[in-house]
């Protein structure tokens, strides 16, 4: 898999649930959402592939957007209970980490529990762990704030110009750091790389998020590599980095045998319209499946409701909820589904 670093030009607001409600903003992107951006951005460069099954069956998979601090690649904290076993009074403290670096992730994919009690776990600012050795290569991370999040105070009007019901409200803006920012990673054939990487430079130029008319959520494309992990022995099931909705394809019996998963219902708004996305539950990042999931695109806006309504979208709003994963051993502390 290809990793794609993306360096902000501005503040980010990534509204997480659609709920109109303005100061609640994700700290990364979700997989839905980046690759919905995509697809619209491939469309405008390239309408003549942009037919209804494009947006069915986006020629990539991507993963959610992520944090980075310089050289370190940070990977949500898995949903299973990493910290059982610590002491008492360390468990506060672990259970604020959030993200996790990439040495330390990989400790996690071969199944070794963490001690965050030892001296080869530092944590650092917005719930970030990393290991002592990549703390020695990377000095100066400690003394980096990746990234902050902000109000500013905002006043709603209607079409004449008057606020409407007291009319304050607070915006919440992200900013990162110089270097930092978020990256995710990609799977695509070689053939349509060239686009893909087209349709992401024109995404940075326009930007994702809210208010990218008013400068939000664009970025630059700052490198992009092979994704490379130390190998893992007797890899026994995934973990998720994207969000996941079962397909008819996928085997749920065989995916829930040994499992520790968490569930978040995603809506939000249609981009060029006012129109809601009605609710989807589905399985979140650091998600553990003793099988590899497949997921799949949902039509959140099928044809006959837009014929219906005379809508002039042309396409059905799709999300993609097909999961991007790597092998993990079986977690410590998860016990086995009963037969």
């Amino acid at each position: 898999m290809r990793v794609f670093k993306l360096k902000f030009r501005s503040a980010l607001h990534v509204d997480s649930k659609g709920s109109g409600n303005p100061e609640v903003s994700d700290e990364f992107i979700r997989s839905d959402t980046l690759s919905a951006a995509l697809a619209l951005s491939w469309a405008a460069l390239y309408p003549k592939e942009a037919d209804d099954r494009f947006f069915h069956d986006p020629p990539y998979r991507v993963s959610s957007a992520f944090p980075y601090i310089g050289d370190i690649l940070l990977f949500p904290m898995p949903v299973w209970r990493i910290w059982k076993e610590i002491d008492p009074k360390q468990r506060k403290e672990a259970k604020e980490i959030r993200w996790l670096s990439q040495e330390l992730f990989e400790d996690v994919l071969a199944g070794k529990p963490l001690d965050f009690g030892s001296d080869r776990i530092r944590k650092l600012n917005n719930g970030i762990a990393v290991s002592k050795a990549e703390l020695e290569r990377n000095p100066a991370v400690e003394r980096i704030q990746a990234w902050m999040k902000t109000e500013r105070q905002r006043v709603s009007v209607d079409r004449l110009g008057i606020p409407k019901d007291g009319g304050l409200y607070f915006f919440a803006l992200q900013f990162f750091a110089p270097e930092s920012g978020l990256y995710f990673l990609a799977k695509t054939d070689e053939a349509p790389l060239e686009r893909f990487r087209a349709a992401l430079a024109f995404l940075g130029d326009t930007g994702i998020g809210a208010d990218r008319s008013s400068g939000l959520g664009h970025f630059e494309i700052v490198s992009e590599t092979e994704l490379k992990l130390r190998k893992t022995e007797k890899t026994s099931g995934v973990v998720t980095l994207s969000l996941f909705n079962p397909d008819e394809a996928d085997n749920i019996e065989n995916l829930l045998q040994t499992t520790a998963y968490g569930l978040i219902i995603r809506s939000g708004w249609i981009s060029q319209s006012t129109i809601g996305r009605p609710p989807i539950r589905v399985f979140s990042e650091g998600s553990y499946f003793s099988a590899k999931p497949k997921g799949r695109v949902v039509e959140t806006l099928p044809d006959r409701i837009r014929d219906h309504h005379k809508l002039g979208l042309s396409h059905s709003a799709c999300r993609d909820f097909r999961a991007v994963f790597l092998p993990c051993a079986a977690p410590p502390y998860l016990k086995e589904v009963a037969q």
